[in-house]
């Protein structure tokens, strides 16, 4: 007893040495109450005349309760804490990542006397030029690949007046950069002032003000561990490249022919791998089928310098401010270099809203790099990169083009599992549970599943089968009326057929005809002949009846009579086998029983091969 309570003490101070060593060495990873995460930043203080240049100053603050403005943290189901590029690294195990940065208006209410915020009317932001001034305080968020090249993404400016306190999240990470890793940088920039001296000179206020700008820069690695990194051999290539004839709505096509910016080379490709197979639909799109443990992935490839398309300098990529998709009515906004648009389809065929990536050449693709786009689950997809070229020359050449492909994914197994909804075991074919059972598709929701319920009824011969119910079934559906329940599941991409059949319920006769594959006839014959079934359904039957010999019982002879000799015979007796003589009634005796016994076995096994022949032809027609 001792030595356990001491393991469980040396355990928990393990634990504890560890927390406590995590916590030294990624002074970032302090978890808030309320499941956000406090990423650690850099504080860099400046004159009234600065740019905010952060980039390069080495003199700063670590950021901590007091210096800062408020505090930054993110939310979403971290796995792991470690470092990239000597920033802290985020594994995030599912969903999305989402960045806060909350704060009060302590500042902004403050007197003249105390240090308030104060309305910076200056654009420049270390290398940016912003849009708007500054104002009381700018939000900036960056993201980037190999944290040297940074792409604006967001940017807030007269953050802290508009809301005075900030509830909602600033930004959260799209899954295009999750799965292939991304460095974010979250810049906050503001100017404070304090009263130094009062003073008015007739009508004319003379007040003195000390001022100071700060930069608050946080920097981080976020990313999904989704396995290999590789592309695998097998891949599929989806979409083509085509003008659009409306520029700003991405609709209509036109031929691209000679003299066209875009004519002659392919920006870039899109492909699928991960599948087990690839079958088409009705529509002749393709259809991937996965099975256990395959991750259905698509990817781009960027085939050409988005400055220098071609080969050509004055051919690239430009950005278009105001763009939209007809097709999946998106509204106008800023697609940036190139917009990327994804929209899924369930097994109930309910659209959900487009997914779009603004900005995604830019921002998520490398030269030559074959990035992750999405990992899919099953239902249909539909794809489109927008994208506008520009020829800078005396009169500029400008082209929209757009890449769209639709696909599918689906469950290439057939398969579904029941679980005994009390223990939650699962329940293989010809299982038998009093309890009941649940069906599970395991999210195959493109399987066809039949379910029949048959029980006993009474009739002129006695109990026989009767069929309750036979129709569709839906994923987890429970089923506990007594039955037999045949589960018959098709896959209609591989032409596949499943069936089982469980037992639900407790009558002896129906878990023998689950266990013997006998009829309910043959059942009940050997019944009548006294057979008896057991709990697991297997049929004991009766022993055989006694069978009385022919002869009589010898009578006591007079003491005083003297036995005839027997007469001679020419066939003379049989010597005693070790000291036993087998009468001529005992071996006919013996026959008889032999007789009796291999009898009851030929015809056991005529009834058995006959019921097994009956359930081949029962299991062919409900395949049919």
């Amino acid at each position: 007893m001792v030595i356990m309570f001491q393991q469980k003490v040396s355990r928990l101070l393990f634990a504890w040495g560890a927390l406590f060593a995590l916590l030294c060495l990624f002074p970032d990873a302090a978890f808030a109450e309320d499941g956000k995460t406090e990423v650690d930043g850099r504080v860099y203080t400046f004159d009234k005349d600065s740019r905010y240049e952060f980039s390069d100053s080495s003199s700063f603050a670590q950021s901590e309760a007091g210096k800062t403005y408020g505090m930054f943290s993110i939310s979403g189901d971290i796995a792991n804490v470690d470092t990239e590029g000597d920033v802290p690294a985020y594994e995030v195990a599912d969903g999305t990542l989402d960045f806060y940065y909350s704060y009060g208006d302590a500042k902004l209410k403050a007197g003249a006397d105390e240090w308030h915020l104060y309305e910076d009317d200056g654009k420049e932001l270390d290398s940016l030029t912003l849009d708007e001034p500054v104002q009381n305080g700018t939000v900036v968020l960056q993201t980037s690949k190999d944290q040297k090249t940074w792409i604006t993404v967001s940017t807030i400016t007269n953050a802290f007046e508009a809301v005075p306190v900030r509830t909602e999240s600033i930004y959260s990470a799209s899954d295009v950069q999750l799965i292939n890793g991304c460095f974010y940088r979250v810049i906050v920039a503001y100017e404070l002032r304090i009263r130094t001296e009062e003073g008015h000179i007739l009508f004319v206020n003379t007040d003195k003000y000390e001022y100071q700008k700060y930069a608050e820069v946080y920097e981080f690695y976020a990313y999904r561990d989704t396995g290999a990194a590789d592309v695998p051999d097998e891949t599929y290539r989806l979409g083509s490249k085509v003008r659009v004839k409306d520029f700003d709505t991405y609709s209509g096509e036109e031929p691209i022919e000679k003299g066209d910016v875009h004519y002659g080379w392919e920006l870039g490709d899109f492909f699928v791998s991960g599948y087990t197979e690839e079958v088409s639909d009705a529509s002749g799109d393709p259809v991937f089928l996965k099975n256990v443990g395959d991750q259905v992935t698509l990817w781009f490839r960027l085939n050409q310098n988005i400055d220098a398309l071609n080969g050509k300098d004055t051919l690239s990529i430009t950005a278009d401010a105001e763009g939209s998709d007809q097709y999946f009515e998106t509204p106008t906004t800023d697609f940036g270099r190139g917009t990327l648009i994804i929209r899924y389809t369930d097994y109930n065929n309910v659209r959900s809203e487009p997914t779009i990536y603004t900005n995604y050449l830019e921002a998520n693709t490398t030269v030559g790099a074959d990035t992750k786009v999405q990992l899919f689950e099953e239902g249909d997809y539909e794809v489109a990169l927008d994208y506008e070229v520009t020829d800078d020359q005396l009169l500029d050449t400008v082209g929209h083009y757009r890449i769209f492909f639709r696909f599918s994914v689906r469950n290439g197994n057939c398969m579904v599992y029941p679980f005994d909804v009390v223990t939650g075991s699962e329940l293989t074919n010809s299982s038998m549970t009093e309890n009941g059972f649940r069906l599970d598709l395991a999210k195959s929701r493109y399987l066809k599943v039949n379910i029949k319920r048959e029980v006993l009824t009474d009739s002129a011969d006695g109990l026989v089968e009767d069929t309750r119910f036979n129709g569709p079934a839906r994923d987890g559906t429970e089923y506990t009326d007594e039955g037999i329940y045949t589960i018959t599941v098709h896959n209609d991409y591989t032409d596949q057929t499943t069936t089982k059949k469980i037992y639900v319920g407790t009558n002896k006769v129906l878990r023998a005809y689950m266990a013997t594959g006998l009829s309910i006839a043959e059942i009940n014959a050997l019944i009548e002949e006294g057979a008896t079934i057991q709990e697991d359904g297997t049929i004991q039957l009766a022993e055989a009846a006694s069978i009385p010999t022919a002869l009589p019982e010898p009578s006591a002879a007079p003491a005083e009579t003297v036995e005839a000799e027997p007469e001679a015979t020419s066939t003379p007796a049989p010597e005693p086998e070790n000291g036993v003589v087998f009468p001529a009634a005992g071996i006919a005796l013996a026959g008889i029983v032999c007789v009796a016994v291999v009898g009851g076995g030929i015809a056991f096994r005529r009834r058995r091969d006959k019921a097994n022949s009956q359930a081949e032809e029962r299991e062919k027609e409900g395949q049919k």
